[in-house]
């Protein structure tokens, strides 16, 4: 696992803006669909719409459960705040513990209550990777790489399976949370010793130590000591670090804490693009060298493998093979990062047809792979649908919305967590007759319009870089 590094260095949380801090923050929220912080009450308003618009002409039940639904809404615009908590800077100086840019490890931290008080959701934050230098040079300004000023104190809506509002999450609503915000750009497995110049910005590669010092600051002082039971929980590349990661951590806990993992959209596929190159795998194995990931990476994996094909314990779909915790995976079989930073496929089917065999074949691929994790073990759980998206478990509309074989992701991760349905019986596998054969899912392309599709161009050759970005 990761080396200790130590760097005394100043206090970089003097450079924080104080100001900003201390200034009372309107309520935002992160909207699905948009790549910037919009009022919450305007998006909240605009889900319900979307909700509640075919109730809107008819008097009777219909108009009164589309009323109470506005009602809770707002009632949850009114829940908790989720506070920052920024990691001590003694602490991360004496672990040698950094963002990219040098600053302080932070985490977002919502108090359970209730029956909750001692049941945990840990959730590692996603936001694709960094792939060379330059990249993670222009990440280091970004929130995905730094904790200056980037995140106000209690700015932060939390949905889906993280959020308190009981009527879209009645499993977990008054459980604790703890979201660790992703700094590194390596999956929180960046591990080089000493820090690395580039363009006059001093960078550190360093989220394996990132992932340790918060676990350890919430066991020893954030009260996850006192634990009853832990939810591990990812979104895309925050979830390819649960794959990598979920056995270290749980070493790091007191023990005996009954320890799960939910893995939402963190299955990425080892493939060639449409153009027949295989340019992910040659930018992950840029990150794997630049950040030397090996070092903290699953231990038997490394061992199995030969030295040039170490980097496959860095791609959960060689990794998850090692993982001993029990975990519920969830994914799309069309997900749409991969169908367009992996296939390279950057349009609606509908406006280029003559290239949906290339995305019917990458779903083929996925299933066929999604069954062999499957096989795996019948204590681990599967939500696979055939919706056009990425990450299913920390959005409201796509948790309650989407359905396969009856259930929801809110209902078939939660009867798998409780045990309300016998071992090996949660394994869910959503139609395939064609792309768009799940009513439920939104096919629409003015929904694909509205994901931001973040790459730079279409990469054809496998020896650019692959600078796209996505926060879940």
């Amino acid at each position: 696992m990761a080396h200790k590094m130590t760097d005394t260095r100043t206090d970089l949380d003097q450079k924080y803006d104080y100001e900003m801090l201390n200034k009372k923050p309107k309520a935002l929220h992160k909207h699905r669909c948009l790549d910037s912080d919009v009022d919450i009450n305007t998006a909240k308003g605009k889900k319900c719409q979307r909700y509640c618009s075919c109730c809107l002409p008819i008097i009777g039940v219909l108009t009164i459960a589309c009323t109470l639904y506005l009602i809770l809404s707002y009632l949850c615009v009114l829940s908790d705040p989720v506070t920052l908590v920024r990691i001590p800077t003694e602490l991360a100086n004496k672990n040698g513990a950094f963002c990219l840019d040098g600053t302080v490890p932070t985490y977002y931290f919502r108090k359970g209550k209730g029956r909750g008080q001692r049941s945990w959701m840990l959730h590692l934050q996603g936001a694709a990777w960094c792939w060379d230098l330059p990249d993670c040079y222009n990440r280091s300004f970004s929130r995905y790489g730094s904790s200056l000023a980037q995140y106000l104190p209690t700015h932060r809506v939390l949905q889906g399976i993280l959020s308190d509002c009981p009527h879209m999450n009645p499993d977990f609503h008054d459980w604790n949370v703890a979201h660790v915000n992703y700094c590194d750009g390596a999956a929180f497995s960046g591990n080089v010793s000493d820090p690395v110049v580039y363009k006059n910005q001093t960078l550190y590669f360093r989220g394996a130590l990132v992932l340790d010092l918060v676990i350890n600051f919430l066991v020893q002082s954030g009260g996850m000591g006192d634990a009853d039971r832990i939810i591990l929980t990812g979104g895309s590349a925050g979830a390819s670090a649960v794959v990598l990661h979920i056995d270290h951590i749980k070493t790091l806990l007191p023990d005996g804490i009954p320890f799960h993992g939910l893995v939402d959209a963190g299955l990425f596929l080892d493939a060639k693009s449409m153009f027949n190159f295989n340019h992910f795998r040659k930018c992950t194995q840029s990150v794997y060298n630049i950040q030397q990931v090996w070092g903290s990476l699953n231990e038997a994996c490394v061992k199995d493998q030969p030295q040039d094909t170490r980097w496959k314990c860095f791609f959960s779909e060689y990794a998850y093979k090692y993982v001993q915790s029990p975990v519920f995976y969830m994914h799309t079989g069309y997900d749409i990062w991969q169908i367009r930073h992996i296939l390279q496929m950057h349009c609606h089917p509908t406006e280029c047809p003559e290239q949906i065999s290339f995305m019917m074949d990458f779903h083929k691929k996925f299933i066929n792979f999604a069954k062999e994790v499957q096989n795996q073990s019948k204590k681990n759980g599967m939500f696979i649908s055939s919706c056009f998206d990425h990450t299913q478990a920390f959005f409201d509309e796509p948790y309650q919305r989407y359905i396969v074989n009856g259930k929801t992701p809110q209902q078939a991760f939660g009867d798998w967590y409780f045990e309300r349905i016998p071992e090996g019986g949660s394994f869910y596998f959503d139609c395939e007759d064609s792309y768009d054969c799940n009513p439920t899912c939104d096919w629409s392309l003015e929904f694909y319009k509205n994901i931001p599709d973040r790459s730079d161009r279409h990469l054809k050759d496998s020896n650019e870089t692959c600078s796209v970005t996505s926060e879940i």
